[in-house]
Order: structure tokens, then C-alpha cells, then sequence
């Protein structure tokens, strides 16, 4: 069983056919995929002197739209800065 979400706005046409391309797009893996694959996590780590939003969420593993997903992971506006010595979440394969 699987569970697939998207969002879209209220007016837009485009489900459908995104909700079409998502569900056509599964495949039995191959051996090999299924090998490299490994399992994501949430860590917990703190900011190191020099480090920014951006070079945090370079670290990320597995997603896309890094840095989008690390303000939203932590809570952060486009604005908003990390300082040494703060906790933030990332994704990782460790």
C-alpha cells in the first residue's frame, strides 16, 4: 500500500496529470538499486563557526530543494541566520 501526496492550489488543473506522471512512475527496483539505497534520518547538529544555512543544508543527502527544506525543517524564514553554537536538523544517510 502506498500513500502519495501532492498540493497544488484550490483553482489549479494540474493534479491530475502530476497525480498521473507520480503513480506511473513506480517500478520494481533492480538489485542494484536496491543495494545503493540506504535509509534517510533527521540529525541533530550543531552550527560550527563559519557555517551558514547554505552550507548546512549542502550536507543533506537525498532531497532536493536543499535549503528550502532546511528552513523548513527548522523553522527558519528566508531571512533568518544560524549562529555558531545553535542545534538544526538536517537529513542524512548516517
Amino acid at each position: 500500500v502506498y500513500r502519495l501526496l501532492t498540493a497544488e492550489p484550490s483553482a489549479s488543473a494540474s493534479l491530475d496529470p502530476v497525480a498521473r506522471s507520480v503513480s506511473g512512475s513506480f517500478r520494481v527496483l533492480s538489485p542494484a538499486e536496491k543495494a545503493a539505497l540506504k535509509p534517510l534520518h533527521i540529525r541533530v547538529v550543531t552550527v560550527q563557526a563559519g557555517q551558514t544555512m547554505g552550507s548546512l543544508a549542502a550536507q543533506m543527502v537525498g532531497v532536493d530543494r536543499k535549503l528550502d527544506l532546511f528552513r523548513v525543517l527548522n523553522a527558519m524564514s528566508p531571512g533568518a541566520s544560524v549562529s555558531a553554537g545553535d542545534k538544526v536538523k538536517i537529513v542524512t544517510d548516517k
